[in-house]
């Protein structure tokens, strides 16, 4: 379990869903839960509860609330009030899960006023909103940004992708801008360098040829599907880090490098040791030694 919690702190979402699938463990669903939760994904989280209800309720209290904020976040507000009957008309737990139960109808109804209020902000809230320091802020208005205009809040998104403290914010901005293909340079904070970019030109990650053939080497070295999936994981995160860079890294380099990561962060012994790798494989140790430490200054910065 405290690997499934290291890998929720590493934002390692995906690989926690993977290796939760066949569990049964009331403390391996809430796992689930909420990394399907950080994914976005707040159907497949309500599915987790459908199918392990009985189990879940091991733990009623979080049952309750994560369950009651699902629904909110999807928008089922009046799903919401009924699944608070149904816990209602269960038998007498505690004290604590009495008080939850009063104070969640009145959870349900600020955020059914809260969804009234999002579907109807301005392009000046928005614009607001974009101006802020905090990424939890910032980040759903620029997903809000999707489906509008986006040259209305060109000025706004230039200052995020320049001024937010935080490199995996500003790329988020420029990367919005290359799915909405404006075209025109703009300034763009790369790490610690101001660079011109134009969105237009520049291509989206995750796509093409390089980006797939890397991916069949490194599956077709590690040969262990939890490794595998940490190290796109942790790859992935490094690349919207240092986008629009180019991912200009040997192979045989880059796969070590990612490979004796993925083993620390999921405590797995491995019968060879980084150096004796490098050395079968003659590859270069000081420089894998490097890599790894940028990828995850990186990683731990994102």
């Amino acid at each position: 379990m405290d690997s499934l919690k290291t890998l929720m702190d590493r934002r390692d979402y995906d690989l926690v869903i993977k290796l939760t699938e066949d569990s049964l463990d009331m403390n391996h669903l809430f796992y689930r839960i909420s990394a399907f939760l950080a994914l976005g994904k707040g159907e497949e989280a309500l599915n987790v509860i459908k199918t392990h209800r009985e189990i879940l309720q091991g733990d009623l209290v979080l049952l309750m609330k994560i369950h009651i904020e699902i629904l909110c976040l999807l928008h089922n507000f009046d799903e919401a009030y009924e699944e608070i009957k149904r816990y209602e008309y269960m038998p007498y737990v505690s004290q604590q899960v009495e008080e939850v139960l009063r104070d969640l109808p009145k959870y349900v109804r600020e955020e059914e006023k809260k969804s009234v209020e999002s579907h109807e902000l301005s392009n000046d809230e928005i614009k607001k909103r974009l101006k802020s320091k905090d990424q939890s802020v910032v980040l759903p208005a620029l997903d809000m940004v999707r489906d509008r205009d986006v040259n209305t809040f060109l000025d706004e998104i230039q200052s995020v992708m320049i001024d937010f403290p935080k490199q995996s914010i500003r790329s988020f901005a420029l990367l919005l801008l290359v799915q909405k293909g404006v075209n025109k340079d703009l300034g763009f904070k790369h790490i610690s360098k101001n660079i011109i970019v134009n969105p237009s030109k520049l291509e989206p990650p995750f796509i093409g040829k390089e980006f797939n053939d890397f991916v069949r080497a490194l599956s077709s070295d590690i040969r262990n599907p939890s490794v595998e999936s940490d190290a796109v994981q942790i790859l992935s995160s490094y690349i919207i880090y240092t986008y629009p860079e180019k991912l200009e890294i040997p192979y045989p380099i880059l796969i070590e490098a990612l490979k004796e990561i993925s083993y620390e962060y999921l405590q797995i012994n491995t019968e060879e040791d980084l150096p004796t790798r490098c050395k079968n494989k003659n590859i270069n140790l000081e420089e894998v030694k490097d890599l790894i430490q940028r990828i995850k200054d990186c990683v731990e910065d994102f």
